[in-house]
């Protein structure tokens, strides 16, 4: 859909351009606009920082001079109020999606004031731009409006109509393991700065409302290599003795054979590890494994091979064998507090745990398998297993708590040989991802957080090089380095939090690893919904507190993003080599964005697993409030969706374990919601008024991604509608693509409930549209 070519005043008067591009023929009223628009045809970037970037307009050079070669940008201190808080939105019930907005504004709240251009560019970021304020007590700040302005360069650089591309997969010699990587370890890991960053994607500045920026080279640190793993005779035998102790009545031609068994390990490394690497693979074997252990990480990987019969059979023999061990150890430890008269003899490494003289080491175990089980039995289908999975939360949580959740200064300073340092940092990635993947619990089904990030006093996962250093010699060159050890948990949430007041404090820093800012993001993600209970409209009724709290919030997600960036391992490709966990990131930065807008979570719309349940809860969703403070949701939510599309939408759907994870597909159904609200909403203002340039934009820009995904396959997955643009039609189009996306694989079966859901409420909308077509007609 082309932008209007005239802009239209309040009084419907038009405004003259008589100044017209020689490529698009779009019309323009100032020389200087016609200039840079002209350069987004011709590529031409005549601001050239002293990096090597070069820029098509000086704001930009400026923005990127302001992020990039100085602290994190600074954020304006009061807090950006919304017209329409989520709060005062829930108690709009039914199918609102058709309420028309107000005359007179367009849905960014932005009025049409007579003279006013808002469009992008028009703002000159060297002048201060006051606060505006508008009828009605909305107001928009400066930061809002440059909000606006962010727009027309992410969509030129993000999405509009060739530029809408992944970044392209690393070239072979790109990708160096080895002995090669540490000749340049040193340069890469002390790089704070953003001199680094190279200048065929500087352009892609980092600013408000924008994705994160890779860099060039996704494989600086070497290569992810996956073990061969082999179960024997020995190993099957040792396996069904465990499952004998734990008095599990399994006949031996039941269990799963050697070769069955080599197979499920060896599928829990290709699909389950990449997600969540919590497994030294360099020093791991098979048979120095616990039996509970190797039958939960064979659970999982019957399950990414698709043997779903085999792995039940294997999470029930699991969690048998690991409720035996329990037992016994907490039968152990209270036969000893008997013997010595109730009193608690300590070790240094489990005191203050409350467990007394226990072995730290079983109780380490019982925790990875816990780990594993859940993450096993919460996305089946089985109602049995499911509950099985919520079961296991108290029990990891109280594991982990007994293990504790902290490290002093003094143990952190201690050195430590290659083996014991694998042993703690394979135990600090153990208590760090059962605290996020506790957190998604909280996302996915709107439960409270079972471990609050307050509770986590952890040192931040260590870097994938030093994480995959093949041999002792290799680690300690990493090891060695300053720059690799990485900050403790709290500190680096608080500087995250303070960032716009202490911004000097975030490059100074140790260059955060992957791993870091996934955690990190989970504690982010944990406030937003903490806040959204806390500050209802019973305890916040003019939403002061609340609008204060996002902005800090806003502003820790945008010193988030530069911290991304600093990470030599980050890549927006999910077929990284260096793992897909930066790429969920960013997936899960789009979530944290749509929850500031709209609190999706309140629904809990997976709580009852079916399919029609869940198109009815996202029918009955109010319509979103509308404000400015959408924007940078919508950019993630349109970019998310932009990625499928390119990679082919049968190839993912296809295809999960190797490029998309199950948190994908939970990220995709919020990013399916948000945007179909939002051009239902749009579609609506369009009878009242012409669309902006900013709906013009994102409506051209969402309209190609639709087509491309439409016709994808080798049938197109549904008919073209005459008004292919109405945006209506894109949004229930927007759903239609998330449904084939999420649905198109069976390896969790509550993907298949999400995509059923989704599109029965495609549906729903479909009919909606075909009827108001046939009225208008």
């Amino acid at each position: 859909m082309n932008p209007p070519s005239d802009t239209l005043t309040p009084d419907c008067t038009p405004k003259r351009k008589p100044r017209t591009c020689p490529h698009c023929k779009r019309r323009f009223r100032r020389h200087e606009h016609l200039q840079r628009h002209i350069r987004i045809h011709t590529n031409e970037k005549p601001y050239k920082c002293s990096c090597g970037a070069s820029f098509g307009r000086r704001d930009l050079l400026k923005r990127h001079e302001d992020i990039g070669h100085s602290s994190i940008t600074s954020s304006i201190q009061e807090p950006s109020p919304v017209t329409t808080d989520d709060s005062r939105s829930l108690q709009s019930r039914g199918n609102n999606d058709l309420t028309p907005q107000h005359h007179g504004t367009s849905f960014w709240g932005l009025p049409d004031l007579p003279g006013a251009d808002v469009s992008a560019g028009t703002i000159d970021p060297q002048e201060p731009l006051p606060d505006l304020q508008f009828e009605g007590g909305s107001f928009l700040n400066a930061q809002d409006l440059l909000v606006l302005q962010d727009l027309e360069s992410f969509s030129h650089n993000m999405g509009l109509s060739t530029e809408w591309a992944l970044p392209s997969e690393p070239g072979i010699l790109q990708i160096v393991a080895g002995e090669s990587n540490l000749n340049s370890l040193s340069t890469m890991a002390a790089g704070n700065t953003s001199q680094e960053r190279p200048s065929s994607q500087s352009d892609q500045h980092q600013s408000l409302s924008q994705l994160p920026i890779e860099r060039e080279s996704v494989a600086e640190f070497g290569v992810l290599t996956l073990p061969i793993v082999r179960i024997t005779d020995d190993h099957r035998n040792r396996l069904l003795r465990a499952l004998g102790r734990s008095h599990t009545a399994m006949p031996e031609p039941l269990f799963p054979s050697c070769h069955s068994l080599t197979r499920f390990v060896n599928g829990f490394f290709d699909g389950f590890y990449p997600h969540i690497p919590v497994v030294h693979i360099p020093t791991f074997k098979a048979e120095d494994c616990e039996p509970e252990i190797v039958l939960a990480m064979a659970a999982l990987g019957a399950q990414y091979r698709h043997e779903h019969r085999k792995a039940v059979l294997l999470f029930y023999a699991a969690k048998a064998t690991l409720q035996q061990n329990a037992h016994e150890r907490e039968r152990m430890e209270l036969n000893k507090n008997v013997r010595s008269g109730g009193g608690h003899a300590t070790c240094p490494e489990t005191q203050s745990s409350g467990f007394g003289n226990f072995p730290y080491r079983q109780l380490m175990r019982e925790t990875r398998c816990a780990l594993y089980l859940i993450a096993f039995a919460t996305w089946q289908s089985e109602p049995e297993i499911v509950r099985e999975a919520f079961n296991l939360q108290s029990f990891l949580a109280r594991c982990v708590r007994e293990c504790q959740l902290d490290e002093t200064q003094e143990s952190l300073q201690q050195g430590l040989d290659w083996h014991s340092w694998v042993e703690k940092e394979s135990d600090r990635r153990v208590k760090l991802f059962s605290f996020a993947l506790l957190n998604l619990h909280g996302i996915a089904f709107g439960t409270p957080p079972v471990i609050l990030s307050d509770e986590v006093h952890l040192r931040l996962p260590s870097t994938c090089f030093e994480w995959i250093a093949p041999n002792k010699d290799k680690w300690s060159m990493v090891h060695k380095l300053g720059n690799a050890r990485q900050m403790l948990f709290q500190e680096a949430l608080s500087h995250l939090l303070n960032g716009s007041h202490e911004p000097h404090l975030l490059n100074s820093q140790p260059v955060p690893s992957p791993l870091a800012n996934y955690i990190l993001l989970h504690a982010l993600i944990q406030r937003i919904m903490l806040v959204q209970r806390a500050f209802n409209p019973y305890t916040d009724e003019d939403h002061t507190l609340l609008n204060r709290q996002k902005e800090v919030i806003r502003n820790a997600l945008h010193a988030w993003t530069s911290q991304w960036q600093r990470a030599p391992e980050s890549s927006l490709d999910p077929r990284n080599p260096n793992g897909p966990v930066t790429f969920t990131s960013t997936a899960l930065l789009g979530v944290a964005y749509v929850r500031l807008a709209f609190n999706i979570g309140s629904y809990k719309i997976l709580g009852s697993r079916n399919p029609q349940e869940i198109a009815e809860r996202l029918r009955q969703m109010p319509r979103l409030p509308s404000g400015p403070h959408l924007l940078p949701a919508i950019l993630h939510a349109t970019h998310a969706l932009s990625i499928p599309v390119k990679l082919g939408v049968n190839f993912v759907s296809r295809s999960h374990a190797f490029v998309w994870s199950i948190q994908h597909s939970l990220c995709g159904l919020e990013f399916a919601i948000f945007l179909s609200k939002w051009l239902f909403c749009i579609s609506n203002c369009q009878k009242t008024r012409p669309l902006d340039e900013h709906e013009s934009r994102l409506i051209s820009w969402i309209g190609d991604i639709v087509e491309e995904g439409r016709t994808s396959g080798d049938e197109d997955l549904w008919s073209r509608p005459t008004l292919s643009s109405n945006c209506a039609y894109l949004g229930f189009a927007v759903i239609k693509l998330w449904a084939t996306l999420i649905k198109g694989n069976d390896q969790w079966a509550i993907l298949r409930v999400i995509g059923e859901g989704l599109d029965i409420y495609a549906n729903i909308c479909e009919r909606t549209f075909t009827s108001s077509l046939a009225e208008g007609q």
